[in-house]
């Protein structure tokens, strides 16, 4: 998938997360509370992993779930962008502290 701005060339392949996830993973973030409910609906008993919301790493300035990019234009999806990204930093330096 190509994006624009200053994303680059980016290659994203989604899929569903599957029971199989929560022995693969530690973690599983959701982008939106419905979605976080279902993986909380999913999950086995014995996961002790973290299930939670991705922009809880984020600064939480414009909340905690990520807005459907496609009901704001172009900017919408820089507002999306840029919300990610900041996440995506918080939860490396939240890996950093905690696990090296």
């Amino acid at each position: 998938t190509q994006a624009g701005g200053n994303a680059g060339s980016i290659r994203l392949r989604a899929r569903q997360v599957a029971i199989e996830d929560f022995d693969r993973f530690d973690s599983i973030l959701a982008m939106d509370r419905n979605n976080l409910v279902e993986l909380e609906r999913m999950r086995p008993r014995a996961h002790a992993g973290e299930l939670g919301l991705f922009l809880r790493y984020g600064s939480g300035s414009r909340g905690l779930e990520v807005p459907d990019p496609y009901y704001g234009g172009e900017q919408g999806f820089e507002e999306v962008l840029d919300l990610i990204e900041e996440a995506t930093d918080g939860l490396l330096a939240h890996i950093r502290s905690t696990r090296f």
